[in-house]
């Protein structure tokens, strides 16, 4: 006798690295709401039951309206099912435990962004403290397998792509979403699938519909003989029961359409209700049984399903492919978008030009390197402390050596030229992107639309459109600051390392700068330079700007006490008491607060964006000279004039001249 086939162990489930029920296209900065949220919540020791979840979907509705709302009441039911649902997408990534809902290390260093927990791999793929917290979190992500094991999905795309190089985005639905369940969790089945797909031409729906039928299915196809396993439903026996009579029903009108027959499929019809009409699309696929003087006739007439007129078997293939397709097909679309915001987020993974690939220059020769220990099956999901663990760490110091050895042979450099040929190229990649999708005179034109009203349906189309809808519109402001800066100093700085605010695998901003330090800084012409950015309105800047401001303009005068530092405070309208005592700053011995040591008098100016966006021609250098002279005005008269005023009003002859 021989033995028993082996099959590979398969993914129980279609894979999510978020949640359904948690649909916004900003979903990063969603994340940020919630857990500000939750970890001031989950201080004491309450557990995590329908009290405390009820509460914290209330804290949410209430602290951050603009994700969860603030109108319209919610049953107590439904708030805390909707608390345990948004929540799961936190727990896949390691963000909060899962049990308690508890913040965790992981969700601390994605939410302060305090960079202690970066390693040697984060700084050369240039990742903020966010970007890599989701890297980690989603190489750490497991999903169950049939044999009751687990799998680390994002680790099994790696090899996929390792081997293909990029994805097209339906490829990509398949080898990340579906194959593992389909296929199961090695790479090689799921790359000969690809290469299929690729070589006939076949369609996503085309291969989940294939691929999703079961020998059970094959057996109805053959035999026409109906039985509960080839058209499964989670509901119970009675919903299995309506397929069997509409089925029953529909083939008997198919082969003989009379009265009786007719009769009979309309009780097939209403009795099998919802879960009838979404599997089977009675309703579409016959138009003529809307009509309930039709008679039988006509009805068959109208039919709209696929291989209508063929044989018996080959209809109830068609059946079977319209049954899976109904529910594989609509679940890998649904969870198409949020696993790539996700994945893009950890500012490896690029979507340019629909294909899924690993951008960062770095990460693709760092992945490649490591291609053999990237074990993809595991007896147990990692724990906290696995999931906040450095990529260096993780997956062993000599990767960065076989990393740096592998792009030495392949450029022909020596190894302390790695680094500068990482960032060469990937600050090449960053300027083709950039220079495509937001060149100068784009972007003055954005920020334009802003300084009239960042409020308006004209911005929020912006944001939309040319940002995916990816960041909120006071991070997509900054964004654009951050450019106009970039192309003022004729690109004279590194934008990824200037920018505090994170950037996917394309370069495009997903949330603010975190409050460590300032938005945007920069050296140039021996100066650093600090930017501050906000929307908020001059009656809120007293109170949310002032003391920010104030502490990163002197901690970072206090980190370079042999420069001269500018900062420059950019907002749509500007308070102007805030103005006058950001003056008063160059008379003031401030200390630092960072840590550091000495005291500043920082030089802060303030302009509104249509001040920027008028000097922002004339060369940011000309710009920053005749800011900086400014610094030897110390004469409180000076600073209790309309200086401010007078400087700008300088500051815009600069591009008339």
């Amino acid at each position: 006798m021989s033995a028993p086939t082996m099959h590979p162990p398969r993914a129980r489930s279609l894979v999510h690295l978020g949640d359904t029920s948690f649909r916004r296209k900003d979903v990063i900065a969603g994340y940020h709401d919630m857990l500000e949220v939750l970890a001031d919540f989950r201080r004491d020791d309450r557990p995590w039951d329908a009290v405390t979840q009820l509460e914290f979907y209330g804290l949410l509705r209430a602290l951050a309206p603009d994700v969860f709302g603030s109108g319209g009441s919610i049953a107590d039911d439904d708030a805390a099912k909707r608390a345990r649902t948004y929540t799961n997408a936190l727990a896949k990534l390691g963000f909060v435990d899962e049990q308690d809902r508890r913040i965790t290390a992981l969700g601390t260093m994605f939410t302060d962004g305090r960079p202690q927990l970066l390693d040697e791999v984060d700084r050369l793929c240039a990742l903020k403290p966010e970007n890599s917290a989701v890297l980690r979190g989603a190489l750490s992500y497991v999903e169950r397998t049939d044999d009751g094991g687990f799998y680390y999905p994002v680790r099994l795309l790696l090899q996929v792509l390792n081997r293909l190089e990029y994805l097209r985005i339906d490829e990509f639905a398949l080898a990340f979403i579906a194959a593992p369940r389909l296929l199961g969790v090695e790479a090689d089945a799921i790359v000969a699938a690809i290469e299929t797909m690729r070589s006939d031409g076949s369609s996503l729906d085309d291969v989940l519909i294939a691929a999703e039928r079961t020998p059970d299915q094959d057996r109805y196809i053959d035999t026409g003989v109906f039985s509960p396993e080839a058209f499964p439903n989670g509901k119970g026996p009675r919903f299995i029961e309506h397929y069997r009579r509409y089925l029953g029903a529909l083939e008997a009108f198919r082969l003989s359409p009379d009265a009786a027959s007719l009769a009979r499929l309309r009780r097939a019809v209403d009795e099998g209700g919802t879960t009838v009409r979404v599997r089977f699309a009675p309703l579409q696929l016959l138009p003529g049984l809307k009509k309930k003087a039709a008679g039988p006739l006509t009805v068959h007439r109208s039919a709209r399903y696929p291989d209508w007129d063929a044989s018996p078997a080959v209809f109830r293939r068609a059946l079977v492919d319209l049954f899976n397709g109904n529910r594989a097909t609509s679940l890998v679309r649904e969870y198409l978008d949020n696993n790539l915001r996700i994945l893009t987020a950890t500012g490896v993974f690029s979507v340019a030009q629909n294909q899924l690939r690993i951008g960062s220059a770095y990460a693709g020769y760092y992945f490649t390197a490591v291609d053999p220990e990237l074990t993809v099956t595991t007896a147990a999901p990692p724990d906290d402390a696995d999931r906040v663990t450095g990529l260096a760490a993780r997956f062993g110091s000599d990767a960065l050596t076989r990393t740096a050895a592998a792009i030495a042979a392949e450029q022909d450099i020596g190894p302390d030229q790695i680094e500068e040929f990482v960032a060469a190229r990937e600050r090449a990649r960053f300027d083709a992107v950039i220079s495509a999708a937001f060149p100068p005179e784009r972007v003055l034109e954005h920020l334009e639309a802003i300084s009239v009203d960042y409020r308006s349906a004209a911005v929020q189309a912006l944001r939309d459109k040319e940002f995916g809808g990816k960041p909120t519109v006071p991070c997509m402001y900054e964004y654009l600051i951050g450019l106009s800066l970039y192309y003022a100093a004729d690109r004279a700085f590194d934008p990824r390392a200037a920018f505090g605010l994170s950037l996917d695998g394309d370069f495009l901003p997903i949330s603010h700068a975190p409050g460590l330090r300032g938005d945007i800084e920069f050296a140039l012409d021996g100066r650093q330079i600090l930017v501050e950015v906000t929307l908020m309105d001059p009656a809120t800047q007293r109170r949310g700007e002032l003391e920010p401001v104030l502490r990163h303009a002197t901690n970072l005068a206090c980190e370079f006490p042999d420069r001269q530092v500018v900062t420059l405070f950019i907002a749509n309208e500007v308070d102007a008491n805030v103005a006058r005592i950001f003056g008063f700053g160059r008379v003031m011995e401030l200390t630092a607060t960072d840590g550091g040591h000495g005291v500043a008098s920082p030089l802060i100016v303030s302009l509104r964006t249509a001040d920027w966006l008028a000097v922002a021609t004339a060369g940011l250098s000309d710009v920053l000279d005749l800011v900086a002279a400014e610094s030897g005005r110390t004469e409180v008269a000076h600073l209790n004039s309309d200086w401010n005023a007078s400087l700008i009003s300088a500051l815009r002859a600069l591009s008339s001249s």
